[in-house]
């Protein structure tokens, strides 16, 4: 193969690293602020198809689950999900405790709220931060690989 032709397919990969970059990743400290229930530490965000869909990693159970993704504004998502067949909510006995969360990008906070039926009870809240891991593209790989 010629120098010519290893440059255009250099460039190729350049472009289809850029594009396989493009999804985001979040690692988020959270804690309690009220309620009277339990809302994860620490969670893991990976967000796929331009935001428009993301992955929840809950670090306390391992648990990787979908989440609904709304734009909220300009600068922030709202992320919707459940980890079925965890029963942390126990005074209610609720088998599959659902989140709610907003995730502010200018300043990379989180608040989150667990979501609940049942009336009269605080539902519990928290907040923290959030740090951003960018993965590499390939031509990023490649440089590091090089060095």
């Amino acid at each position: 193969m010629g120098l010519l032709n290893c440059g255009y397919v250099a460039l190729f990969l350049t472009f289809a690293g850029a594009a396989s970059a493009a999804d985001s990743s979040f690692r988020c400290n959270l804690e309690p602020i009220s309620g009277d229930a339990w809302v994860p530490s620490k969670i893991a965000i990976d967000f796929f198809d331009d935001f428009n869909t993301a992955q929840i990693t809950d670090a306390a159970f391992g648990v990787s689950v979908p989440a609904k993704v709304v734009k909220r504004s300009g600068s922030s998502y709202v992320l919707s999900w459940s980890l079925p067949g965890l029963a942390v909510l126990m005074e209610s006995g609720e088998a599959e405790p659902r989140f709610r969360a907003v995730l502010n990008m200018s300043n990379l906070k989180m608040s989150i709220q667990s979501i609940r039926l049942e009336e009269g009870t605080t539902l519990p809240r928290g907040s923290g931060s959030c740090e951003r891991v960018d993965s590499l593209s390939l031509l990023a790989q490649y440089q590091v690989y090089l060095q």
